[in-house]
Order: structure tokens, then C-alpha cells, then sequence
């Protein structure tokens, strides 16, 4: 493991801001290999990906509105995909089985993929409490885990020191609106004849 990644005796926030670069890089990364593959994005297969990784939140023990911050979608969204589509819902149930199965959730406590969920949500400008319901941990749990643990409170303190960047104020970043363009696919191709 990297001696950067492992913090103690060095400066806990220039620890935390090199694991919040690290968590960035990745996500770039991960949007590079996708655009080196398909340098035009297709919303099917974006979808796709969303999809599986609000169905590793749920086997991790993450509730809805974890799953939909994994996916990197409003709740709402996520609810509408399982309506609509069988195939997700029993995919998200059987996940959620599993993790119960298996105890992989305590209630009020994060795992690292909560805690990676829950900065990389601060750092784009959501408030901590917000973030930290949206994984099922209550804003009292969140003081208590930001007490009893520097690492935990660093991270946090380094996300909101991000997304205040991110504005160049103060202030929480507002969301504003984001455009993209993408590729719509169809199940089948077009008939050359028509």
C-alpha cells in the first residue's frame, strides 16, 4: 500500500487533500478508458454502468438513496428504473438480500465505500449531514464518527475545503446546469431499407 495513503505521522490535511486528488484521478481515469473505448458517449451503456454500481451499493448494505449516490442519480430516478425495468429491481432485491445475509452493513456505521461516497458527495458540494443521511447515518453518528476519528474528520474538512473551491467562495457550491451531449442507441439497428 502507498505511504501517502496510509497518513499518521504526516500532516492530516495535506494527507486528506492528496486522497481527495487521488479519488478525482480515478474518476478521470475511469471517464478516459470509457472515452479511449467510445469517444462518443452512449447513454444506454452509461446507464448500464449507473445501474451496476447502485447494484454494488445495494450488496454492500447501502439503502436507496445510497444506491442512487453510487449511481450518481437523484433517488427518484433510481425508484423509475426499478419500476420499469424487472431485471434491475430483482438485480438491486437480491443484492440488498445478500449484503443482509451476510451482515455486511452495520446500521449507523460507513464502510470504506460509504466513506469514499460520502467525501467524493461533500467535495461536490452536497452538505455533510445530506450526504451522510443519504448513506443511513444520522448527523449525530456523523459528529461522533468526526470525533472520535481525525482521518474521518480531515477528509471532511478537506471535501468541503474542495467544493468551496470549486466556487472560489465561501459559500456552498450551487449546482448549475450541465449540459452533455450523448448517443441514444436503439436495441436494433436501423433497416438500411427504410
Amino acid at each position: 500500500m502507498d505511504d501517502q495513503a496510509q497518513e499518521p505521522s504526516g500532516d492530516r490535511r495535506q494527507w486528506a487533500a492528496a486522497v481527495l486528488a487521488g479519488l478525482a484521478a480515478a474518476e478521470g481515469i475511469d471517464q478516459a478508458l470509457v472515452t479511449a473505448l467510445d469517444p462518443h458517449p452512449d447513454l444506454r451503456a452509461e446507464n448500464g454502468v449507473r445501474r451496476a454500481r447502485a447494484v454494488h451499493a445495494a450488496a454492500l448494505g447501502l439503502g436507496p438513496a445510497g444506491c442512487a449516490a453510487a449511481a450518481g442519480i437523484p433517488e427518484a430516478m433510481l425508484a423509475g428504473w426499478r419500476a420499469h425495468d424487472p431485471a434491475f429491481d430483482a438485480a438491486l432485491t437480491s443484492a440488498s438480500a445478500l449484503a443482509a445475509a451476510h451482515q455486511v452493513a452495520v446500521p449507523g456505521k460507513l464502510g470504506g465505500f460509504g466513506l469514499r461516497l460520502l467525501i467524493q458527495s461533500v467535495a461536490r458540494g452536497a452538505h455533510a449531514g445530506t450526504a451522510a443521511a443519504a448513506l443511513g447515518l444520522r448527523s449525530d453518528q456523523l459528529l461522533r464518527l468526526r470525533r472520535a476519528n481525525p482521518q474521518v474528520s480531515a477528509l471532511l474538512d478537506a471535501a468541503v475545503q474542495q467544493a468551496r473551491g470549486l466556487r472560489g467562495s465561501e459559500r456552498r457550491p450551487r449546482r448549475g446546469h450541465a449540459y452533455r451531449l450523448v448517443q441514444v442507441s436503439d436495441a436494433e439497428p436501423p433497416n438500411p431499407a427504410d
